[in-house]
């Protein structure tokens, strides 16, 4: 997310959130416990079978793009149904007057919101004419063992940077909150709570909303808190919203 801050990331470690809705909010480090203790993760180069997985699955990433009343948030969509309904943060499309969806052949679709939940910063947006590929593959099992190797997706116009970055999935159940209980004018909530932490690659403004994928090509997470300034990110755990997800997508657009 760039424009308006577009990576809808909220950020850990310092930590400096990025909310697509053109607010910068701080997260208090200080009250972050640990579940166990930090996995030690040495960056290495993209396992060729994740680089694969990445490569099969990014025809299925998109930008999403808020057009807000001063400005605009990019952030990612990924492809959750047959129906051409795209799963991505709530603080990419809360408040917006229109939304577009646009696909990596550059082609534009009209976006409707079917709904949102700011307080755990999900969406569906609905692609108005639909879209002619399959869903990517979503995990129903919550994740049980860390560390794990994953693959997180972005839109590369929304990042203005890479679409791929490896990640290993180094701590589960992590509660990140913002400095002070503050709540971003996005609509974020103030707490995040049981959250995947990630660490590898950096994440950038835009990868909001962006799909994280494990060695099968399932999703099993959704980007949404990054440090700009350290390898930390956070992500939504998919098992925990799906539910909800598929109660957003069934409603009428």
């Amino acid at each position: 997310m760039r424009a308006v801050v577009g990576l809808g990331l909220l950020v850990a470690a310092g930590l400096v959130a990025f909310l697509v809705a053109s607010h910068v909010a701080h997260i208090d480090t200080s009250s972050l416990r640990p579940v166990s203790p930090p996995a030690a993760v040495t960056p290495t180069p993209m396992p060729t079978p994740l680089t694969n997985v990445g490569r099969q699955s990014l025809s299925r990433v998109v930008t999403i793009e808020a057009v807000l009343p001063n400005a605009e948030a990019l952030g990612t969509g990924w492809l959750f149904d047959s129906h051409g309904d795209f799963v991505t943060n709530a603080h990419v499309v809360t408040g917006q007057l229109t939304v577009r969806i646009t696909d990596r052949q550059a082609h534009v679709h009209v976006g409707v919101v079917l709904g949102t939940d700011p307080s755990v910063d999900i969406a569906v947006v609905r692609s108005a004419d639909g879209f002619a590929l399959p869903p990517l593959a979503v995990g129903h099992d919550a994740i049980s063992g860390v560390p794990l190797n994953v693959i997180a997706l972005a839109s590369s116009r929304a990042t203005g940077a890479v679409d791929m970055t490896a990640e290993q999935i180094i701590q589960l159940h992590q509660d990140v909150p913002l400095s002070h209980g503050e709540s971003p004018s996005a609509g974020a909530p103030a707490v995040y709570h049981d959250m995947l932490r990630l660490e590898g690659a950096r994440v950038y403004q835009g990868n909001s909303g962006g799909p994280v994928l494990d060695g099968t090509g399932q999703v099993v997470g959704i980007v949404t808190l990054a440090d700009p300034t350290q390898p930390d990110s956070y992500a939504i755990p998919v098992s925990r919203v799906l539910t909800e997800l598929m109660s957003l997508a069934s409603r009428s657009g």
